[in-house]
């Protein structure tokens, strides 16, 4: 008589030789916001391929996953929306060797719903509400802040900014007219079916490159099988399927070292 697969893995365990059956891996990332939607994507192609991957998000802006992974919140990868806080993980003792990877280069834009031709002027013109992610806990945030800076026009708007969580929460307040424009990330906006292009792509030296890199964090007590499954996920984000996904969604390729110079029409 034949033993179906639990069974025979139960009665091989009255014998000292226990085997795992189809052993459940759970793999948790968090991830910076404005990526959430691109890594989404990415994990459907993955599991698309890999139909028993189970990967749960958590999203919120860079500086409060630094902090949470720093009081022991038990992510298996964090996405970060820079390279600052990974390499700050990495001192600290808790990445796994060889797991910080820069994985896409973030590019900002100013959006104004609804406006044609933006452009630097469109900062000169605007009468209400400029939102933009809080700089201290936000790399795009961060971002905005140094292009206005460069531009002239901070000190001029600063009682009209309005400071989102994160990128997600300022690309809303812009979605539902509680901002006139924001600095959003350009995958935010490139992806809007039918929708005219309002926005402005900021020429890079305007601003510090936005580097994104991630990295596997170290979790005593993880199952052999999940760290598998854990770096397969991490290694499909760099690998040719993931960079493409990643840059059809408004990212450069992480094998650029720095984000090259373009024009305000470039898209």
């Amino acid at each position: 008589m034949k033993c179906k697969p639990v069974l025979k893995a139960a009665l091989l365990c009255l014998f000292g030789v226990c085997m795992p059956v189809f052993a459940h891996a759970e793999v948790k990332v968090a991830v910076a916001a404005n990526f959430k939607p691109t890594l989404v994507t990415l994990i459907d192609e993955y599991t698309r391929m890999h139909p028993r991957a189970d990967i749960r998000v958590s999203s919120a802006s860079t500086g409060v996953l630094y902090a949470q992974i720093n009081r022991g919140a038990p992510f298996d990868i964090f996405l970060s929306a820079d390279s600052d806080r990974p390499k700050q993980l990495e001192k600290s003792g808790l990445v796994e060797a060889n797991t910080r990877k820069n994985y896409a280069l973030g590019q900002l834009v100013l959006w104004r719903k609804g406006f044609s031709s933006v452009n630097a002027e469109s900062l000169n013109t605007l009468t209400g509400k400029l939102a933009i992610a809080n700089p201290k806990l936000a790399p795009f945030g961060l971002a905005a802040k140094q292009a206005m800076q460069k531009l002239g026009t901070y000190t001029a708007l600063q009682s009209r900014i309005v400071l989102g969580n994160n990128v997600s929460q300022t690309a809303h307040y812009v979605k539902s007219g509680a901002a006139e424009a924001g600095f959003v990330a350009l995958s935010q906006v490139i992806q809007r079916s039918g929708q005219s292009k309002d926005y402005w792509l900021l020429p890079s030296h305007l601003y510090s490159p936005i580097n994104q890199q991630m990295v596997v964090i170290k979790q005593s007590g993880r199952p052999e099988h999940e760290t598998q499954e854990v770096m397969a996920f991490h290694h499909f984000i760099l690998s040719d399927a993931g960079q493409s996904i990643i840059t059809k969604s408004g990212y450069q390729s992480s094998k650029m070292q720095s984000i090259p110079r373009v024009k305000p029409d470039v898209q």
